[in-house]
């Protein structure tokens, strides 16, 4: 296998995969998680089917990631507006040391 290819088993099945070495440690590690996700998913709910658990498991995941956005976007929001508010007292700081230097 060349430098960007790595090599996964998930759920008994090999997989040959494109990916930066700097990443391969990562990509392992969900691989990982994902066989315990669906494990314990299977477990827990009796679904026999593995397509079925599957895709539960990655609406869950899907839903999961778009919440995770929503709260990346609502801290950006609450960022910008702390900085807009730092902006402007330091802009009202500078005016004011103007007029007293002057």
């Amino acid at each position: 296998m060349s430098a960007n290819n790595i090599e996964l088993q998930i759920f008994g099945q090999v997989f040959r995969l494109s990916c930066p070495v700097d990443q391969q440690e990562a990509l392992l590690a969900s691989a990982q998680r994902l066989e315990e996700r669906v494990s314990a998913f299977k477990e827990q709910s009796k679904i026999i089917q593995f397509e079925k658990v599957l895709a539960i498991v990655a609406l869950n995941l899907n839903y999961e990631l778009e919440q995770e956005k929503q709260k990346n976007a609502d801290n950006k929001n609450v960022l910008e507006a702390c900085i807009k508010q730092l902006d402007s007292s330091l802009s009202k700081f500078q005016t004011s040391e103007s007029v007293v230097l002057e």
